[in-house]
């Protein structure tokens, strides 16, 4: 069996709504070494028939016995992987058509350079696709950027700079040396694993999005936005007790400042996309319709 370049690993549980779609998104890419495997997590609706019914040989469907919960499903999702690359892609996102060929391009590019992951920014959508907010990310990243620049921006910040695991492509070997996804840490799982990452080498950051996030009244991060400011604190202060010559006091007091806001303003967001006008234009994904 010919391994692919890269692996797209999609956890899912009672996705049903958004999951064909997510997967079409990721059959239309302009690159094509590629697997897919969706990984479901015992869902209770008919995530696994949509699944199923789209035929497609670089599809593989993991449906274990038992449940493993959010942050155990990522794990379990992305121990699948066989390609020298992996991504995993939230089951309600959306990859633009040109994210794998332009990730893929970036780490190819910057191997010499230490690169060990790439990330872009992000359309955030709502439920019915409608952009609410266009190019979310890393303002004024670009290129390569140091671990420990990165390291310390994202501590300054009190949030995750770098972005969810739908945009960001990862160095396999390393992402496993890294030790993977953390299931302790549930709402800060990906700027846990991307701190650990920055440990191991260096960031590419494409200042253009290439991907979208939803934020829903239903998805995980939503019924999480109460426990993210704790959860970012805990991750915040592990980095300046581990990295105390990259992580300063100064940067931990700046940093520890800004998780409450930041969780009251996602909680507006969240509540916005409900009652936004339908004006909004949708997010421009091509997706593969073939049966």
């Amino acid at each position: 069996m010919t391994t692919p370049t890269v692996s797209v690993c999609i956890p899912t549980y009672n996705g049903e709504r958004y999951v064909e779609r997510t997967i079409r998104s990721v059959l239309a890419q302009s690159f094509a070494d590629f697997e897919l495997v969706v990984c479901d997590d015992v869902s209770t609706d008919d995530t696994l028939e949509r699944v199923r019914c789209i035929d497609d040989s670089r599809i593989s469907v993991v449906a274990p016995d038992t449940r493993a919960g959010a942050a155990g499903n990522f794990r379990r999702a992305v121990a699948q992987a066989r390609g020298e690359y992996v991504k995993l892609l939230c089951q309600d996102d959306l990859l633009y058509a040109d994210c794998l060929e332009t990730q893929v391009a970036a780490l190819r590019a910057g191997e010499s350079e230490g690169v060990v992951m790439v990330a872009a920014q992000r359309d955030i959508v709502d439920d019915i696709d409608r952009v609410i907010y266009h190019g979310r990310g890393w303002r004024g990243a670009a290129g390569v950027v140091a671990g420990p620049q990165a390291m310390r921006a994202n501590v300054r910040a009190g949030t995750n700079l770098i972005g969810e695991p739908s945009a960001v492509l990862l160095v396999r070997e390393e992402f496993e040396a890294a030790g993977g996804f953390d299931s302790e840490q549930a709402y800060m799982i990906d700027l846990d694993a991307w701190m650990r990452m920055l440990d191991r080498g260096k960031l590419f950051y494409v200042p253009r999005p290439l991907c979208t996030f939803r934020v829903s009244a239903s998805s995980w991060s939503a019924q999480l936005a109460r426990q993210q400011a704790r959860q970012a604190r805990d991750v915040l202060r592990s980095l300046h007790a581990t990295h105390p010559t990259v992580v300063t006091r100064a940067d931990l007091a700046i940093g520890l400042c800004m998780p409450t806001m930041l969780s009251i303003a996602r909680r507006a967001v969240f509540a916005a996309s409900r009652v936004m006008p339908d004006r909004s234009r949708p997010a421009a994904v091509a997706v593969d319709s073939t049966e």
